[in-house]
C-alpha cells in the first residue's frame, strides 16, 4: 500500500507571510509562470524591448527633422523667404521653423541676408551658383529689370552672371559678353572706380539708343565686380538713386560676402577667362 502523496504547500497570505517574517509575494511574481522571464518587469527582454522602441521613436523623429529641413530648402529654392513666410507657407510652428532655420544657417545649407531674406547657402561640396543667381533673381524681383554681373579683366568688362526681366521690352546681355571700358556704361564707370558697393553710377543711353543702366562695383581679392541693373528709357524711374541705389547696394555687399573663400569666385573667372580666349581666337 502506497503512501499518499503529500498536498501542494500554497504560498503564504500576505498575512501568513509578514507574521512568520517573511516578505508578501508580490502580484507580479505569484501571477507570472515560472517559464515567463519577459513576464516579470525589469528583465533583460522587458528592458531590450524598451531600448529598442525609444531607439525606433528616435530615428522617426530625425526623419520629420530630415523631411521638414528639405521642404525648407525646397522652398528657398523656389525664391527668398523671411522666417515668417517659411513659416506660413510650410505650416510649420514659429519653433520649429526657428529651429530648423537656426540649424541649417550653422550648416551654410541657407544664409540670411542683413534684411533677414534667407536663401540657399553654400553648403560645403556644393556650388554656389545657386545661391549668387538667387542674390541676382532677388534684385531682379525688387527693380523689375535685367540684372547682370560683370568682372574687369585688363580694359574689357566680362559678363559672368545675367538675370532677365520679365518684361518683352527689355534689356539682354548673355553671360559671356566682352565689351570695351571705353566704351562707357554704368558699369564700367563703376569697375573704373575705387570699387567701392557705397559709389553709385548711373547713364542713360551710353552705348545703345534708348536705354539706361545703373551700377555699384565691388571687389573680392584681386577681381573687380560690377552688379548692373538695365533697362529701357520708357521704364526709368523719376528718381533712379533713391530706387536702386540701396538695393543695388545691399545686393552687391552681398554677393561680395558669399563670393569670398568660395568656389564660384574661381568659376566666374573662369568664365571671364574662357569668354576671351573664344574672343581671341575670332569667335564672336
Amino acid at each position: 500500500m502506497t503512501d499518499d502523496p503529500a498536498p501542494a504547500e500554497a504560498d503564504p497570505t500576505p498575512a501568513e507571510a509578514t507574521a512568520a517574517g517573511r516578505p508578501p509575494p508580490s502580484p507580479a511574481a505569484a501571477s507570472a509562470p515560472a517559464d515567463d522571464p519577459s513576464a516579470v518587469a525589469g528583465t533583460p527582454a522587458a528592458a531590450g524591448e524598451t531600448a529598442g522602441e525609444a531607439g525606433m521613436e528616435r530615428r522617426e523623429q530625425e526623419v520629420g527633422v530630415i523631411d521638414r529641413s528639405a521642404a525648407i530648402l525646397t522652398a528657398l529654392r523656389d525664391s527668398p523667404l523671411t522666417a515668417a513666410e517659411v513659416c506660413r507657407r510650410l505650416g510649420y510652428s514659429k519653433s520649429t521653423t526657428y529651429r530648423l532655420l537656426a540649424d541649417l544657417r550653422a550648416h551654410r545649407f541657407i544664409v540670411r541676408d542683413s534684411s533677414g531674406v534667407l536663401r540657399l547657402g553654400p553648403f560645403p561640396g556644393r556650388r554656389s551658383i545657386a545661391t549668387t543667381n538667387s542674390v541676382l533673381e532677388h534684385l531682379r524681383t525688387l527693380t523689375s529689370e535685367s540684372v547682370q554681373l560683370w568682372i574687369r579683366v585688363g580694359e574689357d568688362r566680362v559678363c559672368v552672371r545675367n538675370v532677365e526681366a520679365d518684361h518683352e521690352l527689355r534689356v539682354t546681355r548673355g553671360v559671356g559678353t566682352i565689351l570695351p571700358l571705353v566704351d562707357g556704361g554704368s558699369a564700367a564707370l563703376a569697375l573704373c572706380g575705387p570699387g567701392n558697393p557705397a559709389e553709385f553710377y548711373a547713364t542713360k543711353q551710353a552705348r545703345v539708343q534708348g536705354t539706361a543702366s545703373a551700377s555699384v562695383a565691388f571687389t573680392v581679392g584681386a577681381t573687380v565686380f560690377a552688379l548692373c541693373v538695365s533697362y529701357p528709357l520708357t521704364r526709368e524711374p523719376d528718381n533712379v538713386a533713391g530706387a536702386y541705389r540701396g538695393p543695388v547696394t545691399k545686393a552687391a555687399t552681398e554677393l561680395r560676402s558669399l563670393l569670398v573663400d568660395s568656389e564660384e569666385l574661381a568659376v566666374l573667372r573662369d568664365i571671364a577667362r574662357l569668354a576671351l580666349g573664344a574672343h581671341g581666337n575670332g569667335a564672336r
